[in-house]
């Protein structure tokens, strides 16, 4: 028996702390609820666990993003929704307005309530917003460049690739024009003469000419008819024309008063506008340098910009029609790009127009938690211009049925517009139920890695603890021995 060195207390001691190690990580355990309270718990599952963690926050985020996704939406829906009411709404003042019951001025208030509600639909298209973002103006559409001065593309088809095409122009649209000879001034020196009275008729509206009427007078009520009836008329000291002046159908304008001829021109371009002017006394139309006629536009006219004996960009499927000013070009495979052109591109000789498409415009919504896990979302410009609607006129019947049939191409614009943004909320509600059924399964994952089972946790404690009590008991009796050995010293 030794009394230098207690062998029991020291095992005695070791095996106590031990077991209180192992008592206090179990009151840790059963504490913090979790399993893996330090890396040295069990090193493999802390690496896994962290990046459980970092994707189930960022699966959280991503449900959010979605969710906002889903507000951008419906915003730009719901004012989507507010411009189709708008168009239906047009859509029925323009039926009104093709009865030949009305009279101009009645066709003036419809006309009146039309450009008022254009003027609502460009409001709603330029105050719509999400966050401080324009919605539905084009700022979140895919971006498309042009090269040449006055053209712009309207339309691109989602699946374009991005990319360079060329378009060339040999030959700019034209609009209608009526072209007088030279006015006689004379004959109205004193006031419309009774030989000279009549109703002339321009456009399907007419004005009656009343003896004494002035002249200025007689020009003035032609040229607000003209103008009602998707018209201008100007006065010209020549009828040379120069393609510099395009916005004045290539005519120098002058001083309507003073001028020695007189020129009509449609507002439209192409093959659909009209100008027509007859009258009841020919020689009342022979005065103002005018006879009975019937002139139509010409459309812009293009070809496929080749280089090295392959078109620039567009395919050998592809094909070019063209509209007033507006050229569509389409393939296969819902390939489908229109751009309209200014009126004097060809003014220097055929131009050619180049058409930069890019990947930029389009918004992101990230659903996901890694990178370019991504939603892109492409709403396009809705505005009178992009629906084709800027020079709606209902003043005459013809004018009226061309803005019933614009009407209607515009609410299948929106119509196609809407469905495009219902597809993508469905799209991002999938996502988000998808990314519920990921974090529930993800945190189950973790949870059986990190959190503890209490009721083994409690068994092991209930072990550790009693342990820890016999430990205790026995180092209590160890450090009694070495007093045994004292007996033998008595």
């Amino acid at each position: 028996m030794k009394i230098n060195t207690n062998m029991s207390a020291i095992i005695a001691n070791k095996e106590l702390k031990t077991t209180e190690n192992a008592l206090s990580r179990s009151l840790e355990r059963l504490s913090s609820g979790l399993k893996l309270n330090h890396s040295e718990d069990d090193a493999a599952g802390m690496a896994i666990s962290q990046k459980m963690k970092t994707q189930l926050r960022g699966i959280d985020r991503a449900n959010k993003n979605a969710q906002d996704g889903v507000s951008v939406i419906e915003t730009a829906e719901g004012a989507l929704g507010e411009i189709h009411s708008m168009l239906h709404r047009m859509r029925e003042l323009a039926v009104q307005a093709a009865n030949d019951s009305n009279s101009l001025e009645d066709r003036d208030s419809i006309q009146e309530e039309i450009d008022s509600l254009m003027e609502e639909i460009d409001r709603i298209s330029s105050d719509t917003e999400f966050n401080m973002q324009s919605l539905i103006d084009g700022n979140l559409a895919r971006r498309a460049y042009t090269d040449t001065n006055g053209a712009y593309v309207t339309y691109m088809s989602d699946n374009i690739p991005s990319g360079y095409y060329g378009i060339t122009v040999t030959a700019d649209a034209k609009q209608a024009v009526l072209e007088g000879g030279a006015l006689d001034r004379g004959a109205f020196a004193a006031g419309v003469p009774a030989s000279l009275t009549g109703s002339i008729k321009l456009n399907d509206a007419q004005i009656e000419v009343t003896e004494g009427e002035s002249l200025d007078r007689l020009i003035t009520d032609l040229s607000e008819l003209c103008s009602k009836t998707g018209g201008t008329l100007i006065g010209v000291a020549s009828t040379a024309t120069d393609a510099s002046n395009a916005d004045t159908a290539g005519y120098e304008s002058v001083n309507i008063n003073t001028a020695s001829n007189l020129v009509m021109y449609s507002d439209k371009y192409g093959t659909g506008a009209q100008m027509s002017i007859s009258c009841s006394n020919p020689a009342l139309l022979s005065a103002l340098g005018f006879s009975e006629s019937v002139v139509n536009g010409s459309n812009v006219e293009a070809e496929f910009t080749d280089a090295g004996g392959e078109r620039v960009g567009f395919d050998a499927a592809a094909t070019i029609t063209a509209d007033g000013r507006e050229i569509t070009v389409k393939s296969s495979s819902s390939f489908e790009m229109k751009f309209t052109v200014a009126a004097d591109t060809t003014k220097d000789g055929t131009k050619e127009v180049g058409i930069e498409v890019t990947d930029l415009g389009r918004r992101v919504v990230h659903i996901g938690a890694n990178e370019k896990q991504q939603l892109e979302i492409d709403i396009p410009e809705i505005t009178t211009r992009s629906l084709g609607l800027e020079d709606l006129n209902v003043h005459t019947y013809k004018l009226a049925g061309e803005a019933i049939t614009a009407i209607d191409a515009a609410i299948e614009t929106v119509s196609v517009t809407r469905s495009k943004l219902g597809a993508y909320q469905n799209r991002l509600e999938y996502a988000m139920s998808n990314l519920d059924v990921s974090e529930e399964n993800l945190t189950s994952a973790l949870s059986r890695i990190m959190d503890v089972d209490m009721a083994e946790e409690m068994t092991e404690y209930t072990q550790q603890n009693v342990l820890s009590q016999a430990g205790i008991s026995m180092l209590s009796q160890a450090n009694a021995r070495p007093e045994a050995v004292l007996q033998l010293l008595q």
